[in-house]
C-alpha cells in the first residue's frame, strides 16, 4: 500500500498547499502594481545600465524612482528633517545636469516609492557621504508588501561612510522564500541615520532588480 493510500488526509493537504503556492506564483506577474514589479524586466524596468562599472561592479542597475532627487522625479516620503538639498554626488552617473542629493539628519528617515524587481537575489547600491558623527551609521530597511496585504520589514544592513562621496557597499537580499510563500506586491527602501549625531547625504539610488547569475 502506498503512503498516499495509508494517509489520504496528508496527501490531500500537501496537494492543496502545492496548489496554493502555484496560484500565488501565477499572481506575481509583470503587470502587478501597473508594471512596477514582476518576475522579469517589465516595460517600466527596462532602462538599466552598468553605472557602477568604474568601481568593478558590472551588474545592470535601474534607478529607483526618485532616486536622483531631482526636480520632476517621483518624491520620496521624508520625515524628521530629511530634505533634498543642493549638491550632487561628484561622479554624475545619471546625468551631468543633476544638481541635488538627499540630506538625512539625526532622527530623520526617507522612504522610496515602490520599485520593480524579480524573484531571486537582487542588489542595491547608492552614493553616500557621512556629514555627521564618525560613529553614526546609515540604516537601510526594505519594506515588502505581499499580494495578501501583509507588510514585512527586512534588514538591509547599515553603513558608516566617510566625509567623501563614494559608492555604498552592496546591499543584497534574497527574497525568494518570502515571495514564493506570500507573493510580493511592492517593495520600498527606507534610509535612516542611527547613532548620536549621525547625518548623511545620499544620491543616485540604484537597484539590480533581476537575479544575477
Amino acid at each position: 500500500m502506498t503512503t498516499a493510500a495509508r494517509h489520504p488526509r496528508i496527501f490531500l493537504l500537501g496537494f492543496a498547499i502545492a496548489g496554493l503556492l502555484a496560484a500565488t506564483a501565477l499572481m506575481v506577474t509583470p503587470s502587478a502594481e501597473a508594471g512596477l514589479i514582476g518576475t522579469g524586466p517589465a516595460s517600466s524596468c527596462s532602462s538599466s545600465s552598468k553605472v557602477f562599472a568604474p568601481w568593478g561592479d558590472y551588474r545592470n542597475y535601474l534607478l529607483v524612482p526618485g532616486g536622483a532627487f531631482e526636480a520632476g522625479t517621483p518624491a520620496w516620503a521624508l520625515s524628521g528633517g530629511a530634505k533634498v538639498v543642493a549638491g550632487n554626488e561628484p561622479f554624475y552617473v545619471r546625468s551631468n545636469l543633476d544638481k541635488n542629493s538627499l540630506y538625512l539628519p539625526n532622527g530623520s528617515s526617507a522612504l522610496s516609492p515602490t520599485v520593480c524587481f524579480g524573484l531571486g537575489d537582487w542588489h542595491a547600491r547608492f552614493f553616500v557621504r557621512n556629514v555627521g558623527s564618525a560613529q553614526g551609521r546609515l540604516k537601510v530597511d526594505v519594506t515588502v508588501k505581499s499580494l495578501l496585504g501583509l507588510v514585512s520589514l527586512l534588514d538591509g544592513g547599515s553603513i558608516s561612510g566617510t566625509g567623501v562621496w563614494a559608492p555604498s557597499p552592496d546591499i543584497g537580499l534574497t527574497l525568494t522564500n518570502l515571495c514564493s510563500l506570500l507573493g510580493v506586491k511592492a517593495i520600498s527602501f527606507r534610509f535612516r541615520p542611527v547613532g548620536s549625531g549621525a547625518a548623511f547625504q545620499v544620491d543616485d539610488v540604484y537597484l539590480d532588480p533581476w537575479k544575477s547569475f
